[in-house]
């Protein structure tokens, strides 16, 4: 069965810089258990943004893909892990 990672850019607004992450979870086997993660992931990242001061009342944008395997090694520009 293929596993899913989900992948987050989250934006604060007015930074000039935009943070990644990559969660990748034992749990993901199918991509309606990633998207379900969705919620709980951005609701973490945003109170952790919320913490800094510098942050404070400023918007956050995301943006959440749930790939496979392949698509995350074909998004990378990767051809063959393995290679």
């Amino acid at each position: 069965m293929d596993a899913f990672t989900m992948v987050i850019l989250a934006c604060v607004a007015g930074e000039p810089k935009c943070t990644s992450a990559r969660v990748a979870d034992v749990g993901f086997t199918s991509i309606e258990a990633c998207e379900a993660r969705i919620d709980a992931i951005t609701d973490t990242m945003t109170s952790e943004f919320g913490r800094k001061p510098e942050f404070k009342g400023r918007a956050v944008t995301y943006d959440v893909s749930c790939m496979s395997r392949k698509e995350l090694l074909q998004t990378l520009g990767i051809a063959d892990l393995d290679a």
